[in-house]
């Protein structure tokens, strides 16, 4: 791929009928189903493929990609962050231009230039492509689930865990950190958190919060060269619990649980947090999420061994104060006084 630049989102209605005419000659369409079904008619060209992601198993997403037909000029993603990831990585492996257009804004897949997948059920990125357009069409968020849409607030919410982290990094690690970024993204966690009625009500401002946070947010970790600015151990809770449960969750949502969980072992006031989240009408809590109780201490007992696994995660507060059962005990005491 030649040397591009993070896309700058497109915000309006009705925005496929915007593009070039020669977008849609020779497409593919990498969608979620319910996604497609709400623009197809919309569309003005037949897809020479539409395709539905069947896994984000790096190996298997791969196979499924390389059966599509040759040919594909320009391919669609279109749905949430599986679609656009899916996308990314047909562009990545076939070549083509590449046009996103998220129908909920509940993770930061599209804005990302590198494909999440998954190996053996361990997240993983690779590749790097960028999009001709990212398309945020208000129309098309506003008919999916609302839940999904507010659910957007955890890859930026995870700010105020992943802060803390950094700076236990620098002092303990000696690792690269920089005053000015860690301001400005916790300034974007403010903006967040200034913005929870606009966000829990769906509208456009509150659409477009959630998207340029995004925006802002991942321009700040490609300048900084990884997602320090954004993720920590709140990240590392959710991963190691999708490595022992094998299945998916909402992303935003199991973030936002693993932030409250992870600000109160970091010695943090999460209450803060707690009224933003539930005046935001985000689904944080345990049941919503639908992780049990068994699953978060089988999670936190697993994460000393899972983080030396795992070199590449940066330092953090589960790697400075290994979980133990009793640490387990006196954090979920605390954790279940919010819920």
């Amino acid at each position: 791929m030649e040397n591009r630049k993070q896309a700058v989102p497109t915000y309006g209605e009705k925005l496929l009928s915007t593009l070039d005419a020669s977008y849609f000659d020779n497409c593919g369409v990498i969608c979620a189903q319910e996604a497609w079904d709400l623009v197809k008619d919309e569309f003005p060209a037949t897809p020479v493929v539409v395709m539905v992601p069947e896994t984000m198993e790096q190996s298997l997403l791969e196979a499924q990609i390389r059966r599509a037909p040759g040919g594909v000029k320009t391919w669609f993603g279109i749905g949430g962050g599986s679609a656009c990831d899916a996308a990314k990585m047909a562009v990545w492996l076939l070549g083509g231009r590449l046009i996103l257009m998220p129908s909920i804004v509940s993770v930061d897949a599209a804005f990302t230039a590198a494909v999440g997948v998954r190996v053996d059920h361990h997240v993983r990125y690779v590749g790097m492509v960028y999009p001709d357009y990212l398309l945020i069409d208000f129309d098309l968020l506003r008919r999916s689930p609302k839940r999904l849409n507010i659910a957007g607030i955890g890859d930026i919410l995870s700010i105020f865990t992943a802060l803390p982290d950094w700076l236990l990094g620098r002092d303990v690690t000696g690792e690269k950190y920089s005053d000015q970024m860690a301001a400005e993204s916790a300034a974007l966690l403010a903006r967040l958190m200034a913005g929870a009625v606009e966000i829990r009500d769906c509208t456009n401002l509150g659409l477009k919060l959630i998207s340029d946070l995004y925006y802002a947010e991942v321009a700040l970790c490609d300048a900084h060269g990884n997602s320090r600015p954004e993720e920590g151990s709140e990240h590392y809770f959710a991963y190691c619990l999708e490595s022992l449960t094998h299945r998916p969750y909402i992303h935003g949502e199991l973030i936002s649980m693993a932030v409250v969980l992870t600000g109160i072992y970091q010695g943090q006031d999460v209450e803060p947090v707690v009224r933003f989240l539930d005046q935001a009408g985000v689904c944080w809590r345990p049941d919503q999420v639908e992780v049990t109780r068994a699953q978060i201490v089988a999670t936190l007992l697993a994460l000393p061994e899972y983080l030396k696994g795992e070199t590449h995660l940066p330092y953090g507060i589960y790697h400075h104060v290994p979980t133990t059962q009793e640490r387990v005990d006196d954090l979920l005491v605390k954790f279940y006084s919010y819920v």
